[in-house]
């Protein structure tokens, strides 16, 4: 039997934007802007196993949030799906563009809102965990320069604050920041994702240190709130191996990319953390000449991602060195025909569990996602939830519920 600690937290999560619908922000605005674009461009992006499973990539509403999966409307819906599942917790997030459209006026029946919700989760016995951003900044902010501009920061901290006071007395688990890496990776080195730039180092450097210095901030809000909140923030960690073992180039970047991408905010923010948050996705197999990077791919996702379960093992021990708690806030897979999700986490959780045996303390895991929902750049043709979503917005468990609603269920699953 692989056995987890007395406690554990089973949890799922999903973001506010990805499962809400009604929103309008600086993606919502993107999404309107390069809809068109994107559908065009899959030919070129995707293989053409992917192109002739998910046609819908070549439709500009594909990349349309819009109403989503209609979670805001759904409150209920979806907390029977968080009960069938047997979880005790589930990671959500609050949508800044919602609760402040105009700046220096928050929406008071929003707040009302996310208040009711999180009182559900707590007379169900699911204990919340609440991210304060994800990726999204509302309109105003992105005009005037998004997380370049320090006003904007303050701004955002004086949100937070607002957030805390109002919701504070509810929530015990905190995640301040979803993966501030990827939105420095994506917004101002590769373009993928808003605001677009690309190669801009120094702006990039920039944002870095102004999500470092918002995350030390609304720390010491919720702090002074509640002593004994626990926060963090979601880090997106990859594991990096080299192709040989031994060839000194591939080691260097084994130990860059591990460093930039693991490690380097965790100890910028410094005593700033009640645990470690981490989201799981990927492993970089390092080979020394261009490009870099070739994995074997002997299984991959519909996303064309390895499907790499060790990795995740790798990363924690590796975090074993900064003790503290951890939270794998995201592991999750795209799987729209459901054909290996059930093995993808009994895989994965096999290897926390070997971390855990060898004194890694892991006290939580969360599937992403609960919900078929959108997935940002890709819109909804990557299906990662453990509920399909039909046309009807109704939530539909796929065969890998009821492994996931077991192992939540027994605290422990026998490895076969």
């Amino acid at each position: 039997m692989v056995n987890f600690p007395k406690n554990f937290l089973w949890g799922s999560s999903t973001s506010a934007y990805q499962v809400e619908g009604g929103i309008t922000n600086d993606w919502s605005e993107w999404e309107k802007e390069n809809a068109e674009r994107l559908a065009r461009e899959a030919k070129d992006y995707w293989q053409d196993w992917q192109q002739e499973k998910f046609p819908e990539m070549f439709n500009p509403p594909n990349y349309i949030c819009g109403e989503a999966v209609n979670s805001y409307n759904m409150v209920d819906e979806d907390i029977e799906c968080i009960k069938k599942l047997n979880l005790n917790a589930y990671r959500f997030g609050i949508e800044w563009a919602r609760l402040e459209p105009e700046k220096g006026k928050i929406d008071q029946k929003e707040i009302s809102h996310y208040r009711e919700f999180i009182k559900k989760l707590k007379q169900n016995n699911i204990e919340p965990v609440l991210t304060i951003w994800h990726w999204t900044n509302p309109l105003w902010v992105s005009k005037s320069g998004g997380w370049e501009n320090k006003k904007n920061i303050q701004d955002f901290i004086r949100f937070s604050e607002v957030v805390v006071k109002e919701l504070g007395d509810l929530v015990t688990y905190w995640v301040t920041l979803n993966e501030p890496m990827m939105h420095i990776g994506h917004g101002y080195l590769d373009g993928k994702f808003p605001p677009n730039h690309k190669k801009s180092f120094l702006r990039a450097l920039k944002v870095f240190k102004n999500f470092v210095q918002a995350h030390k901030e609304i720390y010491k809000i919720i702090h002074k709130n509640n002593p004994k909140a626990q926060v963090s923030i979601a880090m997106t960690t990859g594991y990096f191996s080299s192709a040989s073992g031994w060839n000194p180039i591939e080691l260097l970047i084994v130990k860059l990319g591990h460093y930039f991408r693991n490690e380097w905010f965790l100890k910028k923010v410094g005593g700033y953390l009640d645990y470690i948050g981490m989201n799981y996705y990927h492993h970089d197999r390092i080979v020394w000449h261009p490009p870099f990077k070739k994995n074997l791919n002997k299984q991959v996702n519909d996303r064309g991602w390895e499907i790499y379960p060790e990795g995740i093992y790798h990363v924690l021990k590796s975090y074993k060195k900064f003790k503290k708690p951890i939270l794998i806030l995201e592991n999750g897979t795209a799987d729209a025909d459901d054909d290996h999700r059930a093995d993808f986490i009994k895989d994965h959780l096999y290897h926390v569990g070997r971390a855990i045996q060898e004194g890694v303390d892991v006290r939580g895991y969360f599937y992403w996602s609960l919900l078929d929902n959108f997935e940002w750049a890709e819109g909804f043709w990557p299906r990662f939830g453990l509920f399909r979503v039909d046309e009807n917005f109704r939530r539909i468990p796929r065969s890998s519920c009821r492994v996931y609603a077991d192992i939540c269920k027994n605290n422990e699953f026998p490895r076969q």
